[in-house]
């Protein structure tokens, strides 16, 4: 069977191999969008690293951080996620063997609390779904190089 170690390493590869490909592409593709402004490509991306950071923080039952960029409109800003993302999925790897015991954190609507693995899955499923986000807002403006099937679970077993 699959562990949830692996699947954190399938997330933590598709997310790298995403922003790089992103990366090779002309800067204003960061504010494309597929309806609502608000989610640009960019933002998007900023979101799925402060969602890292906010996981990891959960299951390392750390204090609520904000995720904040240092240079958030630098033209360099892909750089500075892609440092951010491959150190928070490197570090929520290692909760991937955690004992799955409950935790209890704060949210904006209060203290919830939810058991590891539910943190865990919580976490590659919404990476997914951002990822198939940032390229539905490129292909909504015809930049089609990027295609997901290139980094589902079958090519990351057939490379790794």
């Amino acid at each position: 069977m699959i562990s949830v170690e692996v699947l954190c390493r399938h997330m933590a590869w598709a997310n790298q191999e995403i922003y790089k490909e992103v990366q090779k592409l002309d800067e204003e593709v960061l504010d494309y969008f597929i309806i609502d402004p608000e989610w640009t490509v960019k933002n998007i991306m900023v979101h799925i690293v402060g969602s890292a950071h906010l996981y990891g923080g959960r299951l390392n039952k750390e204090p609520f951080s904000k995720f904040v960029l240092e240079n958030p409109e630098s033209s360099d800003v892909i750089n500075e996620l892609l440092e951010h993302i491959e150190r928070l999925d490197s570090q929520l790897i290692k909760n991937a063997n955690m004992d799955d015991e409950e935790i209890v954190f704060m949210t904006s609507k209060g203290e919830r609390s939810a058991t590891a693995s539910i943190i865990l899955s919580q976490l590659i499923f919404h990476a997914a779904e951002h990822r198939a986000q940032i390229v539905a807002a490129l292909d909504k403006h015809d930049v089609r190089s990027i295609n997901l099937d290139d980094y589902d679970v079958w090519n990351y077993i057939a490379k790794n």
